[in-house]
This record gives C-alpha cells, sequence and structure tokens, in this order.
C-alpha cells in the first residue's frame, strides 16, 4: 500500500524558501554572466533567504523523527529499551535547543535594542536572526510530540536502522 502525501506548514514553508532562493541565485547568476551586473540588494537578500532555508529544512526532517541519529544499537534492547532510550536522547535534544532558543532569543532582542541593518537592503539583522528561536521553538515541539507519538506507536523505530 502507498502511502497518502502529507503536507505539513513546515515543508510548505521551506519549499516556498528553497524557491526563492532558486529563483533569486538564477537571477543574479543571470544578470552577472550573461549581462555583467549585478544587483547589490539581491546578494543579502539570498543570504537572508539561505539561512531562513536552513533552518526550515531541519524543521522538515523533525515531522516524522527522521533526522540522523546513531540507533544501530538500539537493535540489542526490547522495544520499550529502545524508546525509553530514544525518549531520553530527545529530552536531551530538547533541553540543548532550550539553551538555543534563549541564547537566540536574547541576541535577537539586542539586535532591536541595538539595530545592525544590513547595507544595501537596511534589514535589521534582529529579522534574520530571529529564526533561531523560532526555529528551535518549532522543533522542540515537533520533538515532544514525537515522543508522545513513539510512545503511542504510531511512529516506526526501524526506519532509522533501515537506511543506516
Amino acid at each position: 500500500m502507498t502511502e497518502k502525501p502529507r503536507h505539513n506548514l513546515e515543508g510548505v514553508f521551506a519549499a516556498v524558501l528553497l524557491a526563492a532562493l532558486l529563483v533569486t541565485m538564477t537571477i543574479q547568476v543571470v544578470l552577472r554572466a550573461g549581462f555583467s551586473m549585478t544587483v547589490s540588494w539581491l546578494e543579502e537578500a539570498i543570504r537572508i533567504i539561505f539561512v531562513w532555508a536552513v533552518y526550515a529544512s531541519v524543521l522538515v526532517a523533525a515531522v516524522d523523527d527522521k533526522h540522523i541519529r546513531v540507533a544501530q544499537h538500539l537493535w540489542l534492547l526490547p522495544v520499550t529499551g529502545r524508546r525509553v532510550v530514544l525518549t531520553l536522547a530527545d529530552l536531551g535534544w530538547v533541553a540543548f535547543n532550550a539553551v538555543l532558543i534563549y541564547g537566540g532569543t536574547v541576541y535577537s532582542l539586542s539586535l532591536i535594542e541595538f539595530p545592525y541593518r544590513l547595507p544595501t537592503t537596511g534589514v535589521n539583522l534582529a529579522w534574520v536572526f530571529s529564526i533561531i528561536p523560532i526555529a528551535f521553538t518549532l522543533l522542540s515541539i515537533r520533538i515532544l510530540f514525537n515522543i508522545r507519538r513513539r510512545w503511542r506507536g504510531e511512529i516506526d523505530m526501524s526506519d532509522a536502522q533501515k537506511e543506516m
């Protein structure tokens, strides 16, 4: 039976950002190679879109618990043991994310108080770096949902081992 494709907000957001990155980079390359000209604000826009696209793409992997992890040793444990080990690892990951959320929020707020604007577009870097607390908050929420789904048996824990 073929699994029906699911659409989620993270995937749509990442796809839109990757498409925008492709379009802006193509325009810049065509202008530079074909017409010997550059649009300076496009360079900054490409960098901003790239940073946001990377963090959005990280969220896509978290939707179905598909992040890279060392999991081959889990086959030595019974199913409950696997769930316990994965839950502890994920809770450690959420704790690490909390540190990043805090640091990213403090830094983004400092850029609002003491703005640093990009030279061409005038965009405050607070908007660029705000993706860090946003992405890690959403990632933590997904991880917590995945812990619950794993304990309910809704996540196939053998996927990580099959791909190795």
